[in-house]
């Protein structure tokens, strides 16, 4: 399978090709990203060199499809509206790891990513990408709108307890490591402004906030209230996400625990932890889910975790295209 990379030299761009050079069923075709001229990517990054000496330059929509079949758009929200259109057109198999087609709700998105949606026919179509909730849908897609990283832990350390009516007064405390914000030009954004420091930011407007409750109201049936604070701490990457919650009424630990293992049974990339709560260590560099809770009379902790940039976004994107196309779920991936 020919694939192209569209926002190659970002964070998210450059951990995807990585994944995709060990693929055993694809072939990377096509690079472009946002740079002043076309050169090798192994120049712009030199652990590549001798594996992809391929050229990366500036978007040529024809070019890229005319040399892929499956598109990658590792591109800004509010951007990807603009290229997805035509590879749809072109029978293209699209999988979009920004925002722009995760709401169906189009005022919701407007209002956090404050801009127009400019591909309604196209927003209506795509299938939300969290294979371990919307596999049979996924496998017919032809546009995937690819989870976020908040989202994918949050919805997934939670959505057991939330089907089964079992918890209630959630709120989110979740810390990312600083690759979550991309690679930004901004001093601010620089890991050593960020080394030694921890803080929280957009506690009532971020932009993941409005997914998160979408997709638990989806899947557990029921309108879902709650509260996230984001946090940015001193890694590179990595998510973990402390939930806090009461229960509806006294059940024990192996009651919860036969909830999750019900549910994820068939989830390759979860793992479920006994008697033990989640580190970032442990899920840095995999495309790994971690969860664990403690319980105490009628409050539960639950904890979850994943490497932001792989589970939370290149390496999901891969395990969708795996369902769509019909390969191993894991292939490329463990």
């Amino acid at each position: 399978m020919k694939v192209a990379v569209l926002g190659a030299t970002g964070f998210t761009g450059e951990t995807l090709i990585e994944i995709l050079l060990r693929h055993p069923k694809v072939k990377i075709s096509y690079l472009c990203a946002k740079i002043d001229k076309p050169q090798k990517f192994s120049k712009i990054f030199p652990h590549f060199k001798g594996r992809l000496d391929l050229i990366c330059a500036n978007p040529d929509l024809e070019k890229a499809a005319k040399l892929a079949e499956t598109i990658f758009l590792a591109l800004p929200h509010r951007v990807s509206q603009s290229f997805a259109p035509f590879f749809v057109s072109k029978g293209k198999l699209v999988i979009d790891l920004s925002a722009d087609y995760r709401f169906k709700k189009v005022k919701v998105y407007e209002q956090f990513y404050q801009t127009k949606h400019q591909d309604l026919a196209n927003l209506k179509q795509a299938v939300y990408g969290l294979p371990e909730f919307y596999k049979p849908k996924i496998k017919k897609a032809k546009l995937i709108a690819n989870p976020g990283c908040y989202p994918t832990v949050s919805i997934l350390s939670l959505a057991p307890l939330l089907e089964s009516g079992l918890i209630k007064n959630v709120i989110i405390d979740a810390k990312s490591g600083v690759s979550g914000a991309g690679r930004n030009p901004d001093l601010s954004y620089r890991y050593e402004y960020k080394d030694g420091n921890c803080f929280s930011y957009k506690p009532f407007e971020h932009q993941h906030l409005p997914e998160i409750v979408q997709v638990l109201s989806q899947i557990s049936g029921r309108k879902v209230s709650l509260r996230f604070t984001p946090h940015v701490i001193p890694a590179k990457v990595g998510i973990l996400a402390t939930i806090y919650g009461d229960l509806t009424k006294k059940v024990s630990e192996s009651k919860v625990n036969s909830l999750y293992e019900k549910c994820y049974k068939k989830a390759p990339f979860v793992r479920l932890l006994k008697r033990k709560l989640p580190q970032l260590k442990e899920v840095v560099g995999t495309n790994f889910c971690d969860i664990g809770f403690q319980i105490k009379d009628k409050k539960i902790v639950i904890v979850g975790a994943i490497d932001n940039l792989i589970k939370g976004a290149a390496g999901q994107a891969v395990q969708n295209m795996n369902i769509i196309l019909g390969y191993p779920e894991t292939a490329g991936l463990l």
